[in-house]
């Protein structure tokens, strides 16, 4: 009797304590969830179905190379945040399609088109770095990104329009990777939650841009009525790019409002919505969080850095142009090498489609894996010394997709990747060429989960003070 009530708490406590367990240190969770349970782990997580985490290479490979015939993607409470028309959701020949029809958008010239603005920006919001005290690096590279998006992708010119959807967009993201949504997530199921916040959307986004609105007080309503205003807002902005004409702009949004389907036809407006703000929370916290693991790696590794502030100089002579950045080889080994540590995604999970058998194991259709993205990152028989910050490993052999998979893998890895980098380098290349940055020496930084992302503890305290 008492080791049946026993196993019925530790049934119910489990996956509430291993849920804060990852929201307070994933890293390690992970690594102690391996030296337990193997490499192939079941975990359990309140709100979630069970998931098997996956750490094995040639397991691992064959998961991350499999085909929508054998398995799906397992979105893993994304669809708390997003559309059921994003991309990230989708599988087989709607994922295709779409994916195929977005890809011009981020392709290497259009990403190099970017560029001026992107520099443009980081200098703006570096020139108002704070000196003479400590601050929170993660606040100034989520500003970067944040006008980044919005110029880039959205189109939107500076001015009262931009600096409302700006902030609508990051309230809107504090509170929906906030502890009510995630309440509301865990007893509805993420995709209900959604649907119950469209629904409670649709008061604000009635509403007519030129009238100030003000969200509810009320804890979810608040939520949604900026979700509704920022869809508003978006629907002014696909009015204003069509009425100016899509193949007069570069951004995003005009890309996509000129790309069509096989079958000649448009992408509708209610899918507009879904991918924009997917690339929004696709964008803002892993690209900031990216940009706060780098400059952890060089501020802690001097001879790195010294070599990254060479290198810029030698490349930029005669002054910084952002479409030289893919010059800065040795910087692009830094980005590859912290994302390499540091992923901010710790996972990324299939449901099988098909019964297969995985390590001695004998899994069903439906099972959920998740394949370790930071295990296997640091895992000892690929990497030498795994723990240790070595960019030139990037340089001397470039890693296979199976093993460095920081953006995802797959059919599904990240649309925005060679953007991200293409930003990164940008914002590293000014940051360290303009500014001396230290850390704060009494702050022991680790990783800490938010929503679906791993940043740095304590938002990555720092120094700066101008080079002269």
């Amino acid at each position: 009797m008492f080791h049946t009530l026993r196993d019925r708490w530790q049934g119910a406590i489990e996956p509430i304590d291993n849920l804060v367990k990852i929201a307070r240190d994933p890293y390690r969770f992970l690594d102690d969830l391996r030296r337990r349970s193997g490499e192939l782990a079941e975990l359990r997580m309140a709100g979630m179905p069970t998931v098997l985490v996956c750490s094995e290479p040639d397991a691992v490979r064959q998961l991350l190379t499999g085909s929508y015939d054998q398995l799906e993607r397992f979105a893993g409470g994304v669809e708390l945040f997003v559309d059921p028309l994003a991309l990230i959701l989708t599988d087989d020949e709607h994922h295709r399609q779409r994916r195929k029809l977005l890809n011009p958008a981020f392709n290497a010239e259009s990403v190099r088109a970017f560029g001026p603005t992107m520099l443009e920006i980081a200098d703006g919001v570096l020139d108002q770095l704070p000196q003479g005290a400590t601050f929170p690096m993660v606040g100034p590279m989520q500003d970067i990104t944040m006008r980044v998006i919005l110029r880039c992708l959205f189109g939107v010119a500076e001015g009262p329009r931009f600096e409302e959807l700006r902030t609508l967009v990051v309230e809107y993201l504090q509170g929906v990777f906030g502890p009510d949504m995630l309440a509301l997530g865990a007893a509805l199921t993420p995709t209900r939650a959604h649907v119950a916040l469209m629904k409670l959307s649709r008061r604000a986004r009635a509403i007519a841009v030129d009238v100030p609105f003000t969200p509810s007080r009320l804890p979810v309503q608040r939520i949604a009525d900026r979700l509704g205003r920022i869809h508003a807002l978006l629907e002014a902005e696909i009015d204003r790019c069509l009425a100016d004409g899509p193949e007069t702009r570069n951004d995003v949004l005009a890309l996509m409002l000129r790309a069509r389907f096989a079958d000649g036809q448009p992408m509708s407006r209610e899918e507009l919505h879904a991918q924009l703000l997917m690339l929004v929370i696709g964008g803002y916290e892993t690209t900031s969080l990216s940009l706060c693991w780098a400059v952890h790696c060089l501020v802690n590794h001097p001879e790195a850095l010294a070599r990254v502030r060479a290198e810029v100089e030698q490349v930029m002579q005669g002054g910084f142009d952002p479409a030289r950045v893919r010059d800065l080889n040795y910087l692009g080994a830094v980005i590859a090498e912290a994302m390499r540590l540091y992923p901010i995604g710790i996972g990324v999970s299939r449901r099988l489609r098909k019964p297969m058998r995985l390590l001695g194991r004998d899994l069903a259709a439906g099972t959920i894996v998740m394949l370790s993205v930071y295990l296997m990152q640091r895992h000892p028989s690929l990497w030498s010394e795994p723990d240790a910050f070595k960019p030139e490993r990037m340089l001397e052999r470039k890693p296979s997709a199976t093993v460095h998979f920081p953006f995802g893998g797959g059919v599904w890895r990240c649309l925005g990747a060679a953007f991200a980098e293409h930003e990164m380098r940008i914002v590293l290349a000014r940051l360290f060429t303009r500014f001396s940055v230290s850390p704060d020496p009494d702050f022991k930084v680790h990783a800490t989960q938010k929503g679906i992302t791993a940043g740095p503890s304590g938002g990555l305290p720092v120094r700066v003070a101008p080079i002269s």
